[in-house]
């Protein structure tokens, strides 16, 4: 008479838990150090083994960022956040994810969720109130940026984003002190010169906004934006300040 043996049920390896807390710590410092390929392959066996893992959905978003595949960030982000609303690294990646597709909207519902969730990460502020900047909602922009600037004047293009908002807003005098003040805080601000270069030339100072434009280009001789913006605009201020002091005299 034969046999058949049951089937056994599977039994969960005691160190999983182990093993997938070293698989993530490992694909962190792969992401950190720039190896998308190598934290991409970790993320992945996290997931397989665990299903639903918020870090490993995380960890895959970040990793597409990192590659600029923005469109590829949403789909592990947005199953991360549905698994944890309450994790502002995912919301903050979800928003980066979005705001790199151009969804102005979702990235400012996400970014603004992780600014509440983590005030302590000021970039998360910052990012929020570009976001709100894009949307068209330049008060609540103007509030966050003055917020954050607050908080820690030293990050890195706080000023210069609250410049941007004013200048959009309208409020010369208000951009202008804002963008000088970016330009004190980080002096390779390039795009503060720009901006202020832009205040000058609303108020028409053309002098004083060839010298914005001039120091902008002194630092960004060669990008695109160099290139096909601040450069023509600079040939093109000389060009008006040259006629302007041509013109003859009244009487």
């Amino acid at each position: 008479m034969l046999i058949v043996p049951a089937c056994k049920p599977e039994v969960e390896d005691a160190n999983l838990p182990e093993q997938i807390a070293a698989k993530l710590k490992e694909s962190d410092a792969n992401l950190r150090n720039h190896k998308s390929d190598e934290a991409a392959e970790g993320y992945k066996w996290v997931l397989e083994n665990e299903p639903g893992n918020v870090a490993a959905l995380t960890g895959l978003g970040k990793v597409e960022l990192e590659r600029e595949d923005y469109a590829a960030a949403v789909d592990p982000l947005e199953k991360a956040v549905a698994a944890n609303g309450e994790d502002a690294s995912a919301r903050a990646s979800l928003g980066r994810a979005y705001a790199g597709t151009k969804d102005w909207a979702k990235a400012a519902e996400h970014l603004g969720k992780a600014w509440e969730l983590d005030q302590d990460t000021e970039q998360y502020g910052l990012e929020y109130g570009v976001a709100l900047r894009e949307t068209g909602k330049l008060d609540e922009a103007a509030t966050v940026l003055t917020e954050v600037g607050e908080i820690n004047p030293k990050l890195k293009y706080v000023y210069r984003e609250l410049g941007k908002v004013q200048l959009e807003a309208k409020e010369l005098d208000k951009a202008l002190r804002t963008f000088m003040k970016a330009q004190t805080q980080w002096a390779g601000d390039q795009d503060a010169f720009a901006g202020a270069a832009m205040v000058y030339e609303a108020q028409g100072d053309v002098s004083k906004s060839i010298d914005q434009w001039s120091q902008y280009i002194q630092q960004d001789c060669c990008s695109t934006y160099s290139k096909d913006v601040a450069q023509p605009k600079l040939a093109a201020l000389k060009k008006q300040e040259n006629e302007a002091g041509n013109l003859p005299a009244d009487g």
